[in-house]
């Protein structure tokens, strides 16, 4: 069996699905953040289309 390598990335926070809901969604998530001493949290969107905000 083949052994496939995969790079591995970590987040605090992952939104699957980048529409309106996701975005606005990951926006708001880094705004409490910030405003509650959280400036390192991190914040991934996925998205399996081409584009965002579909």
């Amino acid at each position: 069996m083949e052994h496939i390598e995969r790079e591995a990335m970590e987040f605090d926070v992952v939104i699957v699905g980048a529409g309106p809901s996701g975005l606005s969604a990951a926006i708001k998530i880094r705004q409490l953040a910030i405003e509650n001493n959280l400036p390192d949290l991190s914040v991934c969107v996925v998205e399996k289309g081409s584009e965002v905000g579909a």
